[in-house]
């Protein structure tokens, strides 16, 4: 299991080639809950959070464009998920209409829904990405 933890920082550069939905998952998990410890430690303003933020960021990218990529789609389709929290602020500012905040969170959903999708999609066996990757 925690082998797989171990890949995630070793190809945290490595944005060309395949990762297996094992490869992708277990490290996601870790961190999520490592992320929430995180999180519930620190206060309002948490230097904790950045830094974890800081010292993941890279290798989650980068795991995520390979796991795409084993299921046969470009790991660009990313981009729009990682833009979608652009559109954070203007879910909770007030003065903005209500068509504007239902608009944004149907993109927000839309958009990490289908990267759910692709990150669940099994592997597409040889592919332009790569050989289909061995456990």
């Amino acid at each position: 299991m925690f082998k797989y933890f171990i890949r995630f920082f070793k190809k945290a550069f490595q944005f060309r080639g395949r990762a297996t939905r094992r490869e992708y998952w277990i490290p996601n998990l870790i961190l999520a809950g490592v992320g929430a410890l995180v999180g519930r430690k620190g206060g309002e303003e948490n230097p904790l959070e950045g830094a974890f933020t800081a010292v993941v960021m890279i290798p989650s990218l980068s795991v995520t464009a390979r796991r795409y990529q084993d299921a046969g789609i470009t790991g660009w389709y990313q981009v729009p998920q990682a833009l979608s929290f652009l559109l954070l602020p203007v879910v909770f500012l007030k003065p903005v209409k209500k068509w504007m905040k239902t608009a944004a969170i149907a993109v927000i959903a839309g958009v990490n829904i289908l990267g759910l999708v692709f990150s669940l999609m099994p592997s597409d066996g040889d592919n332009k990405y790569g050989r289909k990757p061995i456990r």
